[in-house]
């Protein structure tokens, strides 16, 4: 354990005005201090798990190699019903562009296929879940169909712009998708 782990505790109780979660994110890749920011993630302090999960979305962006082997344990962390929303939108953040682990696949689509029919959850939580759920269906011509039948529905008058357009976008992609297999 490197001396940046005091610091980055420090760092995480900050006032939000000095929190710069891309500069931490530099400092613990630098120190590799990859599996305490992940510890932080799991901290039952909502603010501090929701910081640390915005600095980790920032390691992944930066060097998701070093973040890969935490995915399982970030996954499984979802099944807390009491997570804070900035830590549930973190972590799919992560797994828009990198693939969940083919363990995990069934798990994320349940979890993900929840909180895209929840109209109370947070939108960018519905927008990352239809991406993930999207990107596990692709080679699955049934899971894709599944998918679009459960978007169409959803996308009514009341719901958000961004939530409309994530699903024009989504439904797009599944008939691009489906025309090419």
């Amino acid at each position: 354990m490197s001396d940046y782990n005091s610091n980055l505790s420090q760092d995480l109780i900050e006032n939000i005005r000095f929190f710069n979660p891309k500069q931490m994110a530099i400092n613990v890749l630098n120190h590799n201090n990859i599996e305490e920011l992940v510890d932080f993630c799991l901290n039952e302090n909502s603010l501090i798990s929701s910081k640390a999960s915005w600095v980790l979305w920032h390691c992944n962006d930066l060097d998701y190699k070093a973040v890969v082997p935490f995915y399982v344990k970030l996954i499984n962390n979802l099944k807390n019903k009491n997570l804070h929303n900035g830590v549930i939108r973190n972590t799919l953040r992560l797994f828009q562009k990198q693939l969940v682990p083919k363990k995990q696949e069934s798990f994320m689509l349940d979890i993900c296929y929840e909180y895209i029919q929840n109209p109370n959850q947070a939108i960018a939580v519905r927008a990352f879940a239809m991406t993930i759920i999207y990107n596990i269906s692709k080679p699955y011509p049934e899971l894709l169909i599944e998918l679009k039948a459960i978007l169409q529905p959803i996308n009514h008058p009341e719901e958000s712009p961004g939530i409309k357009s994530r699903i024009k976008n989504t439904l797009k992609d599944i008939e691009q998708t489906l025309n090419n297999q």
